[in-house]
């Protein structure tokens, strides 16, 4: 019988961390309109871009879909850092737009964790290393175009660097 009680505690405690880790913060109240907003907004930043990688890939998930935007706004606006979304990296995420929101929330992530970080292919590298494991678990790899699978092996296999930038 404690065996019983023990495993539907465990259980709970379980369902609800992981509920409560897949949260998203409460954008409306989050100004985007001064230099010093941007700013001060990084915390949620840092929550919506984790929400993302903590939730599947689903087209109708409202959250997520407001969780892109608010990125997206953030990333256009901030004065505090620059996002390179350059053809040559960009190319293999455009068949899919849930496929290139991560990519840039993988790119926030990678900005804001190496502020210093400068170099933009260093940053699309750290960028993919973020990215491509989340989409080899979360995405319908059918719908993976070759480059796709090609840059996943190079990223794999170590590689990624001479791959992206030959």
């Amino acid at each position: 019988m404690r065996k019983t009680f023990l495993l539907i505690f465990l259980f709970c405690s379980f369902q609800a961390a992981s509920s409560f880790g897949q949260e998203l913060p409460n954008l409306k109240n989050v100004k985007l309109n001064k230099r010093a907003s941007y700013k001060h907004a990084e915390s949620t930043v840092i929550k919506v871009v984790d929400y993302l990688f903590q939730t599947p890939l689903q087209k109708k998930n409202k959250s997520r879909n407001e969780a892109g935007k608010f990125l997206v706004d953030w990333m256009n606006g901030t004065p505090d850092y620059v996002f390179y979304l350059e053809e040559r990296e960009t190319s293999f995420f455009n068949a899919d737009a849930d496929f290139l929101l991560m990519y840039m929330a993988a790119l926030t992530k990678f900005s804001l964790a190496h502020p210093t970080e400068k170099q933009k292919q260093e940053q699309a590298l750290g960028a993919m290393q973020l990215a491509l494991p989340y989409l080899y678990q979360q995405s319908d790899k059918k719908t993976w175009s070759k480059e796709l699978w090609q840059l996943y092996d190079a990223a794999e296999n170590g590689k990624l660097k001479e791959y992206l930038y030959p």
